[in-house]
């Protein structure tokens, strides 16, 4: 219905009792699902619970091997995500004046953080064609833009 909806989720890793097989199994199913954002954390035993005297504690080697590897394809969707949008007209909204570069602050209409070049006004909705991508943001150029109302 949105296919370009942004779709997070939180994982957690190292569980009491959690195998190889189904760390595995979390891994494959999260590389299918068309995920952007991925919140990986590792269980860490809280004295007085119940899964803090659990069989089969999982090594912390182990849970923080587990946690770079979903952090590690977490990053692989979220830039083959934003890569999709090269060429495109997207929405967004200006946030603030601009940074040191020149270059205004957006959020996309899916929060993807979008860098306009040049100067423009903050809370107004703009259409931009995106060039290029970087590590965290879109890099776009005006095509329209309105005020908020």
């Amino acid at each position: 219905a949105m296919p370009d909806a942004a779709i997070g989720a939180d994982v957690m890793v190292g569980f009491p009792g959690e195998t190889e097989a189904e760390f595995g199994a979390t891994r494959r199913m999260i590389e299918d699902l068309p995920l952007t954002y991925l919140h990986v954390f590792t269980y860490s035993a809280r004295p007085g619970t119940p899964a803090a005297s659990m069989p089969c504690q999982v090594p912390e080697r182990v849970t923080r091997e587990r946690n770079r590897i979903l952090r590690d394809l977490a990053v692989q969707k979220k830039r083959a995500f934003m890569n999709s949008f090269l060429g495109r007209t997207v929405s967004a909204i200006t946030l603030h004046r601009p940074d040191t570069s020149g270059d205004t602050e957006a959020l996309t209409d899916n929060f993807l953080k979008l860098r306009l070049a040049g100067e423009h006004p903050s809370n107004r909705w703009i259409q931009a064609d995106v060039k290029a991508v970087t590590e965290d943001a879109l890099l776009g150029d005006l095509v329209s833009a309105g005020q908020l109302s």
